[in-house]
């Protein structure tokens, strides 16, 4: 997980706002790919959740603080359905984005849209975001045999960083 956030963040220093410099068409192609092969089948809803809890279960993890964000979603019992609808919630946000990620236009209109909710609620940071895309990973290569994370580092770096460019870094 160290080595993906290291990663992160090295590509959003050189990502900035040049967006084939970062999640080049080809890395858009592969992450999309990679993406929608998980949900070929009714076991998928069942990936997306297994994904969606884990990862949030790791931000509060590293970030303890972040527990009372969820805490109107029952993080107290991760296998209740108010948390695993927020975790689904949040895994179809992903997908749409994933999904937009060839027309730059409505992916940035759906990120500053999530960017706008996000900041409405005190408390979110940067850093909670980098976290939980960081805990993303090792879910992914447990699904994906073919998990390309140099790609994945790519597109994802750019929606952390037109998502969260709103919110406070720390």
């Amino acid at each position: 997980m160290l080595r993906v956030a290291v990663i992160i963040g090295v590509l959003a220093g050189v990502c900035s706002a040049a967006f084939e410099g970062c999640c080049s068409l080809e890395e858009r192609r592969i992450v999309q790919r990679q993406w929608n092969s998980l949900w070929r089948d009714s076991e998928s809803t069942d990936i997306k959740i297994y994904i969606g809890r884990a990862a949030l279960l790791k931000v509060v993890e590293v970030y303890p603080e972040t527990k009372a964000l969820f805490k109107n979603v029952n993080i107290d019992n991760p296998e209740s359905g108010e948390f695993t609808a927020h975790a689904m919630r949040i895994l179809n946000a992903l997908d749409m984005t994933i999904n937009l990620l060839d027309d730059r236009d409505s992916l940035d209109a759906a990120l500053d849209h999530l960017a706008v909710q996000h900041k409405a609620r005190l408390g979110v940071k940067v850093a909670h975001f980098k976290a939980f895309f960081s805990s993303l990973a090792p879910s992914l290569k447990t699904v994906l045999p073919d998990f390309d994370t140099m790609s994945w580092t790519s597109c994802l770096t750019l929606i952390i960083g037109t998502m969260t460019s709103v919110l406070p870094q720390a």
